[in-house]
């Protein structure tokens, strides 16, 4: 069994993260979460205790401060937010084909955010060079912005290899299907 062997959803029925089994059963214990759902082929015992695997727990009194989270701002959620198409040209990109271009270039002020980081081709990066977009003539497919935190896209702090039989209605096309790895 790994380390990631129970969901855990905040108090909204939002997945939060995964704990190993041993912390879902002492969180259990210590009436710090309630058990969703249960592995009915897993039975725990030892001198204290006999209860099926939990594989979904519930922590009480937490919330997700919607406030707090935000993407990370990294090459590759770059990449996801432009859905992995050159920001000038539409081409898709794989990934050792990625070149970030600043919109406004920084020679001429322009700053390392998402809203002037694109992904591009190399040969829009070049053919842009070291001009704004009007200087260069070229034009941007949409304007990049922010991605919200509440896109599932960017959350890959889960590292998830294979979803649980327990945690289908969470996975449904929603937030967990979205971040299983994928088989190479």
């Amino acid at each position: 069994m790994g380390m990631a062997d129970t969901l855990v959803l905040d108090l909204s029925n939002r997945p939060i993260g995964f704990v190993s089994w041993q912390r879902a059963v002492k969180m259990y214990w210590e009436d710090r979460a309630e058990i969703v759902k249960e592995d009915p082929h897993v039975f725990l015992h030892s001198p204290s205790i006999e209860m099926n695997m939990p594989r979904v727990i519930k922590a009480k009194n937490y919330v997700v401060k919607r406030l707090k989270l935000s993407v990370p701002f990294s090459r590759r959620n770059i990449a996801l937010r432009d859905n992995s198409e050159c920001q000038y040209c539409g081409k898709f990109l794989h990934s050792h084909e990625y070149t970030l271009d600043h919109v406004i270039p920084r020679s001429k002020g322009g700053l390392s955010t998402w809203l002037n980081l694109v992904l591009c081709c190399i040969k829009c990066n070049k053919l842009k060079n070291n001009h704004t977009l009007a200087e260069s003539g070229m034009t941007l497919r949409k304007k990049p912005m922010e991605p919200k935190a509440t896109d599932p896209r960017y959350n890959f702090k889960l590292h998830i290899k294979k979803l649980r039989p327990e945690w289908k209605e969470w996975a449904d096309g929603g937030w967990l299907y979205w971040n299983v790895e994928l088989d190479r």
